[in-house]
């Protein structure tokens, strides 16, 4: 029952993936009416991802992020900054990754709306197909 309702919850989000996604090269990230957005900067010898809520929304802390490759790897993003039931980012959860790498995947993160009581997963795409 618990697994019928969590495939659900993800077809959902896949179903309107390409609608919720955004992904921005270096500087600000852009949302465009969207509730999430990856932003990559260099940082060093690797290549920082961070995740960006759209104002009023915030990143499921309880859920982390994911980034799932194309080839079956998984980057989680994270950061150590919470809110005191550690149930929110306040800080947008990054992860960083060799700069070599290719970005393309699929990004999996469950968002909450401003006001709302229910978090949703957010499913996007990332990189060329």
């Amino acid at each position: 029952m618990i697994r019928t309702a969590i495939a659900a919850i993800v077809l959902l989000g896949a179903s309107v993936g390409g609608l919720l996604g955004a992904c921005a090269g270096p500087g600000s990230a852009r949302h465009d009416g969207r509730p999430l957005a990856l932003r990559t900067r260099p940082a060093g010898d690797s290549l920082r991802l961070e995740l960006t809520a759209a104002p009023g929304w915030k990143v499921n802390a309880r859920l982390k992020p994911v980034l799932e490759g194309r080839t079956g790897t998984l980057v989680r993003f994270d950061s150590p900054s919470l809110t005191p039931d550690s149930a929110y980012f306040t800080q947008p959860p990054v992860a960083v990754v060799a700069r070599r790498a290719a970005i393309r995947g699929t990004v999996r993160a469950s968002v909450c709306a401003p006001g709302a009581a229910v978090c949703r997963v957010v499913v996007f795409d990332v990189g060329e197909p």
